[in-house]
């Protein structure tokens, strides 16, 4: 039997109260907001760890549950993100075999991006940023892993920012229009930031392998940085591909310097550098460096996943006034 019509206001007034109450919480105390965030980001971030090590591999990331190196089922309760880790001291406590800090330091980063989002954008951009930026962290690891971008997951990276676009146009700064002009000018930012990062990199890629007589960037850069201009926008793309560059420059060349400072003068080393030789027999590029003692294979796409998240994170603050005033000296 339905309740009596007299029972529907009681209803609209406690989630009018709940509401309310959120609102209040946000504008006393919005850091509450931020930590549950972060909290739940680093959850994510142990999904990501599933994902990084179970892609590549081919295996499903839902099943079986999280199992130790030896075979063990982990129990929920030590595999909570970032503090697990900690009160295990990095070891397994079914074998005592250690377990990589890079598990807690992904739930971590995780963890500090969605809360980053929720403190610094709106809602409707921070929702579909968390999505950007987890699927960021898993690619950027998997190609650190091995030298590989899976193409499902870069092709996913570019669908869902279309979606995402559509969906929260507020991604691409569309409000002053109607509802549906606002998804379809925000699509056709999206779709333009794609093709125009796809394309930009790809030719890039040509010309570069051209020069170098080897292939100098794997296709799944391509399709990465189209992912990134489909929630970015072209000038994201833009950012991510030169901004990606520079950062990954500013952060080899001390270690390739270090490397070739640091490098032994012993026959031990002496015996190291013919065997890397030896394992770049046949390319000649590989070998010209490896003789020189760079031996050192550097993937592109974590650089492109940290200038797409460096854009996405900061093109609404820090960088939103240095855009309008190359606006206004254009526009002059």
């Amino acid at each position: 039997m339905p309740w009596p019509p007299r029972c529907e206001a009681p209803k609209k007034t406690i989630l009018r109260l709940m509401l309310d109450s959120l609102q209040t919480i946000q504008r006393e105390a919005p850091w509450i907001f931020t930590l549950v965030a972060g909290i739940f980001g680093a959850t994510v971030g142990s999904f990501l760890n599933v994902c990084i090590y179970r892609v590549p591999a081919g295996l499903s990331v839902i099943s079986p549950p999280s199992r130790c190196a030896c075979g063990a089922p982990i129990p929920w309760y030590r595999n909570i993100p970032v503090l697990a880790w900690i009160f295990l001291r990095g070891r397994a406590p079914c074998c005592g075999k250690p377990f990589s800090i890079r598990y807690p330091l992904i739930e971590g980063l995780t963890g500090a991006l969605f809360a980053l989002c929720w403190h610094y954008l709106p809602w409707q951009t921070a929702v579909p940023g968390a999505l950007f930026l987890s699927l960021l962290v898993v690619l950027a690891f998997i190609d650190l892993d091995t030298m590989l971008l899976p193409d499902s997951l870069n092709v996913s990276l570019a669908l869902l920012g279309l979606l995402c676009s559509a969906a929260f146009p507020s991604l691409h700064q569309e409000s002053a229009h109607t509802p549906l002009a606002n998804s379809l000018l925000a699509l056709l930012s999206g779709g333009i930031g794609m093709l125009l990062g796809a394309g930009l990199i790809y030719w890039l890629r040509l010309l570069a392998s051209l020069a170098m007589g080897r292939e100098a960037m794997g296709e799944g850069d391509v399709i990465l940085l189209g992912g990134i201009g489909a929630f970015c926008g072209w000038q994201g793309a833009l950012f991510a591909l030169f901004g990606g560059a520079v950062l990954g420059t500013l952060v080899l060349v001390p270690l390739l310097i270090a490397q070739r400072l640091l490098r032994p003068k012993n026959n031990a080393g002496e015996k190291a550098r013919q065997a890397s030789l030896a394992s770049c027999e046949g390319d000649e590029f590989a070998e010209e460096w490896a003789a020189e003692g760079f031996g050192l294979a550097v993937p592109f796409g974590p650089w492109l996943a940290l200038g797409g998240a460096v854009w996405f994170l900061g093109s609404r603050t820090a960088f939103a006034p240095l855009l309008d005033q190359l606006q206004q000296m254009l526009g002059n």
